[in-house]
């Protein structure tokens, strides 16, 4: 009689796999402060210029053939019709597209750096990382009437040494988001000065 085999052994979890996007460009360890998503105001101007495109090409096609959209039964041909409902689809996922790579492109910021994300188009993506170390000026920008009244802006974060600077535009509530940046480059200096606080008693415990 054959011997009673232990079953197989749990296979060990995807190592830098995820349920969150966001966690994967993380370092162990890493904790999320806020997520930064670009202003709404942006999607607007968006749909606003998708609606201006469709009324002129509904523009175009009345000065071309004014009889169109005219029909003899009080109803648009088969042809015409389906025109219509394809160039509906079309738009909508135009729309779709555009609003989920503009929804991509956001900062996150962690108890330890700044990470990111600008979507340029639904395949072509940027991620930048900046270590809390190398932040030397946080300041936020806003110009014009519209930019006041929304409450966005353009978040600029100057850098030590060679490394480029994080500008990030659309900023919704730019003011308080700087803020938040520097209080998290002031908690992370603290935290690296009680490390090193902590070495140095640890080693002279060691010595003595």
């Amino acid at each position: 009689m054959a011997e009673n085999q232990s079953p197989p052994a749990t296979p060990p979890p995807l190592q830098g796999a995820s349920s969150s996007s966001e966690s994967d460009l993380l370092e162990p360890g890493e904790h999320v402060l806020t997520i930064i998503h670009r202003s709404v105001i942006g999607l607007v101007g968006i749909y606003l210029v998708a609606a201006a495109a469709v009324l002129a090409i509904f523009g175009v096609i009345i000065a071309i053939s004014p009889d169109t959209f005219s029909s003899s039964g009080s109803e648009m041909s088969g042809t015409l019709m389906a025109l219509v409902v394809t160039a509906a689809v079309l738009l909508v996922l135009i729309l779709y597209a555009a609003t989920y790579v503009y929804r991509q492109s956001r900062l996150l910021l962690t108890d330890r750096s700044l990470v990111q994300i600008i979507q340029r188009t639904l395949f072509n993506r940027k991620v930048s990382r900046l270590s809390m170390s190398n932040v030397e000026d946080v300041n936020a920008e806003q110009r014009g009437i519209i930019a006041s009244l929304f409450n966005y802006g353009t978040l600029n974060v100057e850098t030590a040494g060679e490394q480029e600077n994080f500008t990030f535009t659309l900023c919704p509530n730019p003011n308080r988001i700087a803020d938040q940046v520097i209080e998290a480059r002031q908690r992370y200096a603290e935290s690296l000065e009680e490390e090193h606080e902590a070495e140095l008693a640890q080693h002279l415990k060691s010595i003595m």
